[in-house]
């Protein structure tokens, strides 16, 4: 209470006299406003005042930017005995040097005061030329003191590779990659309470594991050729995958999915290969809200899918592009079928599209073996009875396959007045 007592008593007086507001503030609300800055921008507030001398020490943030636009030239936080026009004049092996001692040096002398957040933005491949391997040795010891400091949202944005990762934390709640290229598994496994993970622009090679995951994100993601990756994230409430190449990752069986958007590369079609098992659709089968978008119209991986016949039971509203149409439209029918609870179904035609070959027929769909999972592209029972809007995107050209979309939906009864042309 005496603590509180006295920086009541120093605000009010601060204010009264006209006199420095912020320094009147307690320690712990400098220490979390100092958080939002840059780590060597909190270290400067060091020559402040004689209150402010430590009070860099215990921000519950590190936010770390190891590339040479970061620092000015007559920059020296520490004081590491270089004169501040050698910076002007140094060379690219020298900067990078210096800031390697400055990020060591703010570890070792910081109190063990756990960590909110860790941010790490490193160009350092870039600049210097070296590959990818060193660059990510050089930050990897600055994730695990982020890590031992129990850091609940670690961001690391640096153009590097390093193979299998798999970081051990019991605080670790959120992780955002960018630019970085994974040779093995991402295992979260030891991360209990481990919550999201966004994935941008990032190479993956092998898998994505975790046990408590529930939001998944990951943007412009390359895969390898070769192997299929695997994403096993049972919890997963929502997923976006946009792929950009590679074989379209398998899916494992996600039943607490409610929303998922996926969309395959265009770079897929001559390199999909079909499989003796469900690579997507299958682990996608719970969602509720679900988008399903490829530029090809015939060698996508979801019309590969549909010979497995899974069921959509939970699904409310589903958006497709073209790659539904092919084939007489087997795909449209088929997602119809097994869909029972459909609401909003929408059909986007607007979409970039890449055809490598005519717009025709290269395989049909095959049919279930089992009786009761397989469908008829005739069948007039197949409108689940809660659809209640059909929308169709189109352009100024897609006059013609509106009309073949209108024909095949009246076919199957579904009302003009519950479909709605954009």
């Amino acid at each position: 209470m005496s603590d509180r007592a006295d920086n009541e008593r120093n605000m009010k007086t601060a204010m009264a006299g006209g006199k420095d507001f912020i320094s009147a503030l307690p320690d712990d609300v400098l220490g979390y406003l100092l958080s939002f800055l840059p780590s060597r921008n909190a270290v400067w507030t060091c020559v402040l005042a004689k209150r402010w001398r430590t009070l860099w020490k215990s921000v519950p943030a590190l936010r770390i930017k190891d590339d040479r636009q970061g620092w000015h030239d007559d920059e020296d936080p520490f004081g590491l005995e270089h004169r501040p026009e050698e910076f002007a004049n140094a060379d690219e092996l020298e900067y990078n040097s210096r800031m390697f001692t400055f990020v060591n040096e703010l570890l070792r002398l910081r109190d063990p005061t756990p960590l909110n957040v860790c941010e790490i933005f490193s160009s350092y491949a870039d600049m210097t030329k070296n590959d990818e391997d060193e660059a990510f040795q050089r930050i990897e010891p600055w994730i695990q003191y982020a890590l031992s400091h129990k850091v609940q949202v670690l961001d690391v944005y640096a153009d590097s590779r390093t193979t299998d990762l798999a970081p051990v934390s019991s605080h670790l709640k959120r992780v955002e990659l960018t630019s970085v290229q994974l040779e093995g598994s991402l295992d979260f496994s030891s991360c209990p309470v481990l919550d999201v993970l966004e994935m941008s622009d990032c190479t993956i090679s092998g898998s994505i594991l975790s046990q408590s995951l529930r939001h998944l994100e990951i943007e412009d993601g390359s895969f390898d050729y070769g192997i299929r990756s695997r994403i096993s994230t049972p919890n997963l409430i929502s997923l976006k995958l946009d792929q950009d190449y590679g074989l379209p990752p398998l899916l494992d069986s996600m039943p607490s999915l409610v929303t998922a958007s996926v969309g395959e590369s265009t770079e897929n079609e001559l390199q999909n290969v079909e499989e003796s098992f469900s690579v997507v659709l299958e682990g996608l089968s719970s969602a509720t809200n679900l988008e399903l978008t490829t530029p090809f119209y015939q060698n996508s991986v979801f019309r590969m899918d549909l010979k497995w016949c899974p069921m959509f039971s939970k699904l409310k509203t589903l958006l497709v592009n073209e790659w539904c149409m092919a084939a007489n439209f087997t795909g449209l029918v088929y997602l119809l079928q097994h869909s029972p609870i459909l609401e909003m179904l929408t059909l986007d035609l607007d979409m970039p599209k890449y055809e490598l070959q005519e717009y025709r027929l290269i395989k049909t769909i095959e049919s279930c073996n089992s009786k009761e999972q397989g469908y008829n592209s005739r069948d007039q029972s197949l409108l689940s009875k809660h659809l209640k809007v059909v929308k169709i995107i189109c352009g100024k050209k897609d006059g013609e396959k509106v009309e073949r979309i209108l024909k095949i939906l009246c076919t199957h009864g579904v009302p003009s007045e519950q479909i709605d042309i954009q």
